[in-house]
């Protein structure tokens, strides 16, 4: 009984594999494409493959993924050689089938033409889940279909959801800082489409 069950199972985690190298260069070529949306036209990602020294519960695969922002050199693991700029472009290019996901900051390290690019992808997501994003940045935030605002006083910390013209004031306060002036509220309505 036992060997029938490890034959099943090899027999199994063959099917997995052949599932995975099936799958391996499309997911490849989904996010290399979303990277060169998010400004790294020369970017490669691999999914890597490799026996795995025992069956686990998820196959007889050891799975690497492999990223250059630079075509000139040869893919290695992400967490080892991504900035963490392209490890949070690398994430968000990677579309998850997920009820609600939450990025905190996955902009670090963006701004100007890629963090816009980056907002549209995070409203993209949320077509299909919700999507909770805490940012800092004008370009992303001004995507969101609902805003909230974290504030700290003498009692703790708070969340308050903003009503649209408060939405055009937060905006603006990214784009200029404390003084808020004209141009940074005429800005952030754009940005908004208000």
């Amino acid at each position: 009984e036992l060997t029938a069950t490890e034959e099943k199972a090899e027999e199994l985690a063959r099917n997995i594999h052949a599932t995975r190298e099936k799958a391996a260069p499309t997911f490849n070529d989904a996010i290399q494409t979303t990277l060169a949306r998010l400004g790294m036209p020369e970017a490669r990602f691999v999914v890597q493959l490799t026996p795995a020294p025992a069956l686990t519960p998820t196959g007889d695969d050891e799975i690497d993924f492999l990223f250059t922002a630079n075509g000139n050199f040869a893919p290695q693991k992400v967490e080892r050689i991504a900035s963490g700029g392209e490890i949070s472009r690398v994430m968000l290019a990677h579309r998850m089938e997920l009820p609600t996901i939450i990025f905190d900051e996955i902009d670090t390290g963006v701004s100007g033409r890629i963090a816009d690019a980056m907002g549209e992808i995070i409203a993209d997501l949320s077509q299909t889940m919700q999507v909770v994003d805490i940012t800092h940045l004008p370009q992303v935030a001004s995507k969101g279909d609902t805003h909230f605002v974290v504030y700290k006083d003498a009692e703790g910390s708070h969340i308050r959801r903003l009503d649209p013209e408060e939405r055009i004031t937060e905006i603006a306060k990214m784009l200029s800082g404390s003084q808020i002036t004209e141009a940074a509220l005429a800005q952030a309505r754009i940005l908004l489409d208000k």
